[in-house]
This record gives structure tokens, C-alpha cells and sequence, in this order.
């Protein structure tokens, strides 16, 4: 709540970081989202897809290709198997290394310093199962 009083009292357009700070880091990674709070964005706009055995995690396409090293869906991979994957190399070499977050890793790392805008795919609903599935696991994170 403190954070929405803030910016209620904002008195100019709100500066709301697509993909965290997508223009110089890669987007949807926790460093994007921390550069993003460093150069004070008052909100980050951050995408949800969910993996095969149903985590939350931070990535804008339903594949793999575009912002990784991996191919395939999203869904067809596990967390752990997601992890292994290289989600900064696509952008520049100084991010090799830096992985798909989960929901919850960035929750945590953003909590009391700026306020979330979370979309969740429309890919998600489709394998989360009943259409408030991946809802309910939001809110119990949030």
C-alpha cells in the first residue's frame, strides 16, 4: 500500500519499466527489474508463463528461442530444466549466465520498492488447467 500512496501523489506521467529495464538489459531478468528500480521506474511490467509442472516464470513468448539458448515451449519444460538455460546471452555477452526467473525470485527481489504490473499469458491459462489456476498461485506469492 505504500508504494501505490506514493504514487498517487505523482504529479506527472508514471514510468512504468516494460520487461524491467529491457532497452539495456535483457528483458525479464532480475537484473533488468533491479536496473529498472535503480534508475526509478515507479512500476515494472513483467509476463508470466507457467512450466510443465506448473511454476510461474518470468518470460514474455511462450517459446524459448527468441531469449534463450533453449527451443521449444515453455510448458513442454520443467523449472529445473528451465534454469539451465541461458537467458542473457541473446542480449550481450556480459549476461551469459543469467537465467529465467521465477515469479517468486522476482516478487521477492522487487517486494517494498516498486509496484508490479503482472500479464499473465494467455498460453498459461490453457495449461494451468481451470481458467483461475494460475491466479490463485499469484495471489498466495503476492
Amino acid at each position: 500500500m505504500e508504494n501505490i500512496n506514493k504514487l498517487e501523489k505523482i504529479k506527472r506521467p508514471w514510468v512504468v519499466a516494460h520487461r524491467g529495464y529491457s532497452g539495456r538489459y535483457p528483458e525479464n531478468t532480475a537484473s533488468a527489474f533491479e536496473a529498472a528500480i535503480g534508475a526509478g521506474a515507479d512500476m515494472i511490467e513483467l509476463d508470466v508463463c507457467l512450466t510443465k509442472d506448473r511454476i510461474p516464470v518470468v518470460i514474455h513468448d511462450q517459446t524459448l528461442e527468441r531469449t534463450t539458448d533453449g527451443h521449444g515451449l515453455v510448458s513442454e519444460f520443467t523449472l529445473s530444466e528451465l534454469k539451465k538455460l541461458d537467458a542473457g546471452s541473446w542480449f550481450s555477452p556480459e549476461f551469459k549466465g543469467e537465467s529465467i526467473p521465477t515469479l517468486e525470485e522476482i516478487l521477492l527481489q522487487i517486494r517494498g520498492k516498486i509496484l508490479v504490473n503482472i500479464e499473465i499469458k494467455p498460453e498459461s491459462y490453457e495449461s494451468a488447467g481451470p481458467a483461475d489456476a494460475i491466479e490463485k498461485q499469484i495471489c498466495i506469492m503476492v
